[in-house]
């Protein structure tokens, strides 16, 4: 997570009352993880934030209520995932198209929840799934470290066994 054990979100949306309503929810469910959310009415006003690498992005798809042409949240994905490609990202809309849906996540979404009666317990569920998500990166990331490490040592003791076996063969020799 970022520093000092806070979760950074940034919140992706053109209507701000939903946006608010969004960060208003994250602060009451996550209170424990120090959330430091964002909200930016469009991908283009995120682009100048993303440098800031956010934990979790909630992104809308349709986002053009205020600037026409702006861009649409796969748009917005892939303009995340180039910058900030460890970031995690939920499509949050009214879209319920299947394709919409396969879209997003093809471009790199983590999670697509449909705006209804049921989407805070989604939002919820999914962002719970992001943190554990991020949880096995970093071990499965330690892991490897190690693994490689280990690998360097059996490699390193083979290679001095092969060199002594070359150079100096009698101290392999039994009394």
């Amino acid at each position: 997570m970022a520093a000092n054990n806070q979760l950074s979100i940034f919140i992706v949306d053109d209507d701000k009352m939903l946006a608010k309503a969004l960060k208003n929810e994250i602060e009451k469910t996550f209170p424990k993880l120090n959330p430091v959310i964002s909200t930016y009415e469009s991908g283009e006003e995120c682009q100048k934030a993303i440098h800031n690498k956010p934990n979790l992005i909630i992104v809308d798809y349709h986002m053009d209520s205020k600037v026409k042409n702006a861009m649409d949240g796969v748009k917005t994905i892939d303009m995340i995932k180039k910058h900030s490609p460890n970031t995690e990202v939920i499509m949050f809309t009214s879209e319920e198209k299947a394709d919409v849906a396969v879209k997003a996540m093809h471009h790199g979404a983590h999670d697509y929840i449909v705006k209804n009666e049921f989407m805070f317990r989604k939002l919820n569920m999914s962002i719970l799934q992001c943190l554990k998500l991020k949880d096995l990166k970093t071990e499965v990331g330690k892991s490897r470290r190690n693994a490689i490490i280990l690998l360097f040592l059996l490699v390193a003791v083979i290679g001095g066994v092969m060199a002594i076996q070359l150079w100096a063969p009698a101290l392999l020799d039994k009394p």
